[in-house]
């Protein structure tokens, strides 16, 4: 290998191999790319500290691990949409070619997302999508938002007081491998297909999990896996027909992108202390904090009442939003009220802009509202999110987690979460956006490191801050 960093040191047409770090190379060779996006587009590549699975596909479209302008994220959330269409229920897309364009040149992605928004497909079954957490949570509501007559759900690692999972199941490679759905259980009573989405599937052993454990208690005749990425092997599609056969059901897939890979090399062991190289005199950060509740134009879907408890036993007695899926559901008549609650906050934080770039910070599963909000807030907005994925941050050209910090969860102390890829002094605005108010004590961590990247001000942005029964003045 001759590189010290990842690159990719061979390629042909359909055939790459990835270097990462001189320990590990993964060959992947591409089967089907339905809309001639290049590897590059999608993902790079780090190694992740994970025995077992040493590395990681670093999505540069999700909006995770590396900043993206929010409509990009949404747009490829649309597109697998429009997979699910052409694939499942073989119907052709007129603006198919137009938001192909749009996601690869950067250009009028506005536009046509907005012009999809417009026009949702009307479902001939009552469908129901449910996301993934952490990292396909805003994939699920975005390629959810293109339908009429369904509903949404997200899979989340919460533990809520005095209530039952309707649906449970582990994610085996990954790092917190348990994985809860508290969703309505009116919704998976119904028999329509359940379309599950993810960023990345591997074996496909995530998904066939969570169909045996739902079917176990709400059966139906048809699933449907969505993913942007789709490296299952041969024997990995084969354990998807002997599921078929075993539950007399159906499974379909669609991807925007699906190959074979091959793993080389052995895990990355160690990483030093990460602090910026090229660091001049420390900014002083202004902290400026807007809670959203307390804003009576900034109308939004009843919230969701329930109480948390972490894995110390902290509680928090601050209600979820309503808005994003987690719990009760959402159905396709709440997107209007949704993304009219999304304008007119980025409207309004637009206001408290500087007029430099911005960065959007959503937190963990939190990821699809701020995402939105932040698509309105105007031009020059990247968005990205917290995580609980470690990665090797190495400052090297072409690796794909050039830098990041680490931090207490503040929902969870017990916990570690991350943000990666924020260059020093890359941005005069940050908002971080939190769904419930915590405590100063337990924020402290998260922000001492965001006022480590160097920014001129800060905004904490927190959508509920009071529990139920409380006033302004409390």
């Amino acid at each position: 290998m001759n590189n010290a960093h990842t690159l990719i040191y061979s390629q042909s047409k359909n055939r790459s191999i990835f270097n990462i770090l001189d320990s590990l190379a993964v060959t992947v060779e591409v089967t089907e790319d339905p809309y001639e996006l290049p590897l590059d587009h999608f993902f790079g590549m780090a190694a992740r500290k994970n025995k077992k699975r040493g590395f990681l596909f670093v999505s540069k479209i999700l909006g995770k691990h590396i900043p993206v302008a929010p409509v990009t994220s949404l747009l490829s959330g649309a597109l697998l949409a429009m997979r699910y269409l052409e694939t499942v229920h073989d119907h052709p897309i007129e603006g198919r070619k137009a938001a192909v364009e749009a996601l690869l040149s950067g250009s009028r992605q506005e536009e046509i997302y907005q012009s999809l928004m417009d026009d949702p497909f009307p479902l001939a079954e009552e469908t129901l999508f449910i996301g993934f957490a952490e990292t396909a949570t805003a994939l699920g509501h975005s390629v959810f938002d293109l339908f009429n007559n369904a509903h949404y759900l997200h899979t989340t690692r919460e533990q809520i007081v005095g209530l039952q999972s309707s649906i449970e199941f582990e994610e085996e490679h990954s790092h917190a491998t348990e994985q809860a759905c508290y969703g309505n259980k009116e919704l998976l009573q119904k028999d329509g297909p359940i379309v599950l989405v993810d960023d990345e599937i591997t074996t496909g052993k995530t998904a066939l999990n969570i169909i045996e454990s739902i079917h176990a208690a709400y059966p139906r005749r048809e699933y449907v896996v969505l993913s942007l990425l789709d490296w299952r092997s041969e024997a990995n599609k084969e354990a998807y027909a002997k599921l078929e056969a075993k539950l007399g059901i159906r499974i379909r897939t669609a991807t925007l992108l699906a190959g074979m890979i091959k793993v080389d090399g052995n895990p990355v062991d160690t990483e030093g202390y990460y602090e910026y190289t090229n660091s001049d005199a420390a900014v002083e950060t202004e902290i400026h904090s807007i809670n959203l509740s307390e804003y009576e134009n900034f109308k939004q879907i009843d919230d969701v009442e329930y109480v948390s408890i972490s894995s110390e036993g902290h509680v928090n007695k601050v209600p979820y939003s309503g808005m994003t899926g987690r719990f009760n559901g959402i159905s396709s008549t709440d997107r209007p009220s949704i993304d009219d609650y999304a304008f007119h906050v980025g409207v309004g934080l637009k206001q408290t802009r500087s007029g430099g770039k911005t960065l959007c910070l959503g937190t963990g599963e939190f990821m699809y509202l701020p995402m939105k909000i932040a698509s309105y807030m105007g031009k020059d907005v990247f968005y990205q999110s917290t995580t609980r994925s470690p990665i090797h941050r190495i400052d090297k050209e072409g690796y794909a987690v050039t830098s990041g910090f680490d931090f207490v969860n503040p929902d969870d102390s017990a916990i570690t979460n991350y943000f990666y890829n924020i260059p020093y002094k890359s941005y005069q605005d940050i908002y971080l956006f939190l769904e419930r108010k915590v405590t100063e004590v337990r924020l402290e961590s998260l922000l001492e490191k965001i006022k480590q990247v160097g920014a001129e001000r800060l905004f904490v942005v927190t959508v509920n801050s009071q529990q139920k029964g409380e006033s302004h003045a409390d």
